[in-house]
């Protein structure tokens, strides 16, 4: 087999398992090393983020070790210490591929079609760095140096031959990319104030400042977490009491409270009216639940009020959009699995036609010298005996050489290389 995968996801294992297994980079070099020692000459690479941690290893050898010898090289270094941390225990929550299913793998990581959040960014800087921290304990080779190559240009397909990942699927995602950039062509002008400091608030900032926005104060009731939300931003704090005030001049607000009532209310709003522009824009997104702005604002000249579910909605669209593209990313995967397995089956087929050819060209070459050494003939006569014993040797390989290129594109391949191998010894 080119290539295995031994390891556990988010799909099959909870947070409690996961953390025995998470390594940070000093860690998965740690552990890599102590592979090459424990298994010279077999390639790996090990992947751990958050949401899994997977162990690829490969080799042209005939035997791999076995899934349990590979188990404790999964365990924190931290963690091996604990005797109920072993291979039976776990077993059941552990996912083993070979070949294409460890290919494809591989490859749908890389791509972010097997991650948590569909389409996130990160894992494909994290797959890049697991490889490169691999590459630098020198438990990489041809085997895997293809696979981690292959899986990169698989990830750069799916992004620009498919729309999975131009469909946006997260509230603020939505909120900022299909709805604030529809109104504002840029955002690094425009003056953003974020009422509220949780997980919603952040992640939507996140977005306005992958976008642009520069410009970004935050207002809390506790004040020290607007002040830690707005650090992370290099914004600026408006204390509660005076949000109002700091709505006369903003362009785009986020309103995610846990407030139960409207924290902007309709007569609240018209007092501010009076103070901007007439012609000013202002973008609000209410993503509170319930509702902190009342709906009546939506009305007024210049105002874009989108709640939750004029998002959600739009999220829906997006999913069903994007759900749809998700049999072409799929089919680039296979595509290119196909191609990484003939490839590699390729390879060695080539190397096994060298060594036969090796071996039958040393018989050759003693078979020659033996009978140059009998008759004594004229340099012509002896060029054209050494053409005639090298054609033979090439008619010999021939058939052998034409039957592995083809099975190069099968699955049996591997079966007949093995074959040859053990015919002629080699």
């Amino acid at each position: 087999m080119p290539i295995r995968v031994v390891g556990l996801n988010y799909r099959v294992a909870s947070i409690e398992v996961r953390e025995n297994f998470a390594m940070d980079s000093d860690a998965v070099s740690k552990t890599l090393l102590e592979w090459r020692e424990s298994f010279p000459g077999i390639e790996a690479a090990l992947l751990s983020t958050c949401n899994r941690t997977e162990l690829y290893f490969a080799s042209d050898l005939d035997v791999l070790p076995s899934y349990e010898e590979v188990f404790p090289f999964l365990v924190a270094p931290s963690r091996r210490h604990n005797n109920d941390i072993t291979f039976d225990r776990y077993s059941d929550v552990l996912q083993t591929l070979e070949e294409r299913d460890a290919a494809e793998q591989l490859f749908s990581v890389t791509s972010s079609l097997d991650s948590m959040i569909l389409g996130e960014p990160q894992i494909h800087s994290q797959v890049k760095h697991a490889y490169e921290l691999a590459s630098e304990a020198q438990t990489t080779g041809p085997i895997l140096n293809d696979a981690f190559q292959t899986a990169f240009k698989t990830a750069k397909r799916v992004t620009v031959e498919t729309d999975v990942f131009k469909r946006r699927v997260s509230v603020p995602s939505v909120a900022v990319v299909d709805f604030a950039l529809k109104i504002f062509e840029r955002l690094n002008d425009k003056k953003t104030f974020v009422l509220g400091a949780g997980e919603v608030a952040e992640e939507t900032l996140k977005y306005l400042s992958d976008y642009g926005a520069r410009s970004i104060a935050v207002s809390n009731r506790s004040r020290e977490k607007a002040e830690r939300l707005a650090a992370q931003w290099e914004g600026r704090v408006v204390d509660w009491v005076d949000r109002l005030q700091e709505l006369t001049t903003a362009d785009l607000v986020i309103v995610a409270t846990g407030a139960s009532e409207p924290v902007i209310a309709l007569d609240e709003y018209l007092d501010i009216e009076r103070t901007r522009k007439p012609d000013k824009s202002l973008f609000i997104l209410d993503l509170a639940a319930p509702r902190n702005v009342d709906p009546q604002i939506g009305k007024r000249p210049n105002v874009f009020l989108y709640s939750v579910d004029d998002l959600e909605a739009a999220c829906a669209r997006n999913r069903e959009l994007r759900d749809r593209e998700i049999p072409k990313a799929r089919k680039i995967i296979q595509e290119e699995a196909t191609r990484y397995l003939t490839n590699i089956r390729a390879r060695k087929s080539i190397e096994a036609i060298r060594r036969l050819r090796e071996g039958w060209n040393d018989i050759k070459d003693a078979e020659l010298e033996r009978l140059f050494n009998k008759i004594s003939c004229d340099p012509q006569l002896e060029g054209e005996i050494r053409y005639a014993f090298d054609r033979l040797v090439n008619k010999l390989l021939h058939s052998p050489t034409i039957s592995l290129r083809n099975a190069s594109q099968t699955e049996s391949a591997p079966r007949l290389v093995e074959a040859l191998k053990r015919l002629f010894r080699l």
